[in-house]
């Protein structure tokens, strides 16, 4: 009767403190070591990983034993990259005069990429566009056609760098060193800033799903409505233990990664209502999350990368 009493108790209290259940399991597949992995992003079952000088392409065609096909190195530090059609690897750093050589060291057969070096801090594509941030300069925007093209139809600047952004035409979000600065793309040769909102301190990571920007900043998870693009509204805040190192979205999922603090799952849904639903933890820090069908990938810096499925 006791054991009955203080169960009945006990999902009143979950049910009073919010606690949502998640309809998911979380199940641990590998994890690959021996290469450093401080940033992470999958496409197409092909997966890239990144240490400050060279990055890594893996086949994931068996989640459970990824192949690496083939690796390039850099003199200069590798601010981002973005594959294309399978075939084009563009490598973003701050140095212009930057090559990148591929890696014969491997004892591999890999698949042959053509790289591309470009100038900037982040890079996004959509289609046949290419968006290049730079914290000094601003946005470049490059048509590279099938790939390999890179023909610059406009600069956009107002004398502030870019920290991210988030592309999606016709529009593009990014946050400055001020906050989140919306601009209109529907011309990319006349691109034209829309709306600010100068509220948002530490500003570092943006993502878009809907109507909804979320923005990490330090602990803190912004969620802002950008319907009204010359006046976005803050309509939600959450605030986590540890400092935000990367964002993902997924199905009504925001997953947030934490350093030491793992990844935290979020159902946002209804996004003025944010609920945790499910974490992942372990030894190491979580820096940078990819994900891909049903599984999660996590880089966690010199100890390499995880893999979970989630489902």
């Amino acid at each position: 009767m006791k054991r009955i009493a203080f169960l009945l108790i006990l999902l009143a209290l979950m049910i009073s403190s919010g606690f949502a259940a998640d309809s998911k399991f979380i199940t641990f597949i590998t994890h690959v070591s021996g290469r450093p992995a401080y940033t992470i992003f999958a496409e197409e079952q092909k997966l890239v990983t990144s240490a400050p000088n060279q990055v890594w392409i893996y086949s994931m065609f068996n989640q459970w034993r990824p192949q690496i096909e083939t690796s390039y190195y850099s003199v200069f530090i590798i601010e981002d990259y973005e594959l294309m059609a399978g075939r084009y690897l563009y490598i973003c750093s701050r140095e212009p005069t930057n090559t990148v050589f591929e890696v014969d060291s491997l004892n591999v057969f890999g698949k042959i990429y053509f790289p591309y070096t470009i100038t900037g801090d982040k890079i996004t594509r959509e289609g046949a566009n290419m968006f290049v941030a730079d914290q000094n300069r601003g946005i470049d925007i490059i048509d590279i056609g099938s790939g390999g093209g890179r023909e610059i139809k406009s600069v956009f600047s107002e004398k502030w760098g870019v920290r991210d952004f988030v592309a999606q035409y016709p529009y593009l979000y990014a946050l400055n060193d001020f906050g989140l600065v919306t601009v209109d793309i529907t011309d990319l040769q006349f691109p034209v800033s829309i709306g600010r909102n100068y509220q948002i301190n530490d500003a570092k990571i943006i993502r878009k799903h809907g109507d909804i920007i979320w923005i990490g900043a330090g602990k803190s998870l912004y969620a802002l409505n950008v319907r009204d693009l010359s006046n976005p509204s803050h309509i939600n805040q959450y605030r986590f233990a540890y400092d935000i190192t990367d964002l993902e979205i997924k199905d009504g999922r925001i997953y947030v990664a934490l350093g030491y603090g793992g990844v935290k799952i979020l159902d946002i849904t209804n996004p003025l209502k944010m609920q945790e639903v499910n974490q992942i933890t372990f030894q190491g820090q979580a820096l940078d999350l990819a994900m891909e069908n049903d599984f999660i990938y996590i880089a966690i810096g010199r100890d390499g990368w995880l893999i979970y499925e989630y489902r």
